[in-house]
């Protein structure tokens, strides 16, 4: 019998041993804490396995919400983040101090959304951009109803 043999021989008796002087107390501790490590590893993979958002036309988008009466209720987008992407149009400020970034198709194109930063370094770069740049964003599509644009929330910008 070669060594490397000899030793996995005599751990697998070592743990059959064990195994076997515990008391059904100690079988089901060692259980709940085998449980507890795989739901910890489960859940850990699932929350990385996040699927990426979805890249969508804004003005296709746009014009599903013109259809839908200037509401974003029944868009299937609305619990979703996505992926957009468009011109900057303009950045301004909302009652409450934070930046607004208004978004066209192109420079000088109507005024499809607008979007506001996830948090103050994403604020930091909506308000880098200049009037007539191209961006991405990751965002939320917000609830808008009678306004004549698309509202997006909790932007990271790309």
């Amino acid at each position: 019998m070669t060594s490397a043999l000899r030793w996995t021989v005599q751990g697998a008796r070592h743990f059959a041993g064990a195994f076997f002087r515990w008391n059904l107390t100690e079988i089901i501790v060692h259980l709940k804490k085998i449980t507890v490590t795989a739901s910890v590893m489960l859940a850990a993979s699932m929350a990385m396995a996040e699927p990426a958002p979805k890249a969508v036309d804004s003005s296709k988008l746009y014009g599903r919400f013109e259809k839908a009466g200037y509401s974003s209720l029944e868009l299937m987008e609305t619990t979703k983040r996505v992926l957009i992407s468009g011109v900057v149009l303009d950045v301004s400020q909302s009652f409450s101090g934070n930046s607004i970034l208004k978004v066209g198709v192109h420079a000088n194109s109507q005024e499809l959304a607008r979007l506001t930063a996830a948090d103050d370094a994403q604020e930091n770069k909506l308000n880098a951009l200049q009037a007539g740049a191209k961006f991405k964003a990751v965002c939320d599509l917000a609830f808008s109803s009678g306004a004549q644009y698309l509202s997006f929330e909790g932007c990271v910008f790309k």
